[in-house]
């Protein structure tokens, strides 16, 4: 019997122990899109959110191994966000931009493309004082493997 591939969630929270940076929020004009990084860049161990003087989802875009079955988003046998942001949103993007995570992407794996048309918008933000927006990846997510998890909102 085959082996699955382990698949990645495009918008993992930056505390999950092998989180590595996908790609920086840039917010020019209008707004916020991601910009993808060339290559995998894992964060070193002595990361410190706290350090970047803002939310980390304010700046940067994380991924880590999908959580599966652990995770929140999980919803009829797949990732419920990925389905949702390609019934409420709109694609940016006409060509699916340069990725790393493609290959392993488990948005890409379940929805193909379409869910690369729209991943640049995604962004995990939350500011005190707004609602949550349907950008948000704010149902709880686990953090690190099924055997460490802990709940939190990203």
């Amino acid at each position: 019997m085959a082996e699955k591939k382990q698949l990645d969630c495009p918008s993992a929270p930056h505390q999950h122990p092998e989180a590595r940076l996908l790609g920086v929020v840039l917010e020019e004009k209008g707004p916020p899109r991601v910009s993808y990084v060339e290559k995998g860049v894992d964060l070193p161990e002595d990361f410190d959110a706290e350090q970047l003087g803002v939310d980390p989802g304010h700046a940067l875009r994380f991924a880590a191994p999908c959580a599966n079955k652990g995770c929140g988003q999980w919803k009829e046998g797949g990732c419920g966000l990925g389905r949702e942001i390609i019934k409420r949103l709109q694609p940016v993007v006409d060509v699916a931009p340069g990725c790393t995570l493609r290959a392993t992407c488990r948005w890409f794996a379940e929805n193909g493309t379409a869910s690369c048309l729209r991943c640049p918008q995604i962004v995990t933000r939350r500011k005190k004082s707004d609602a949550v927006s349907p950008h948000v990846h704010a149902t709880p997510s686990p953090v690190g493997p099924p055997d460490r998890r802990e709940r939190v909102t990203a």
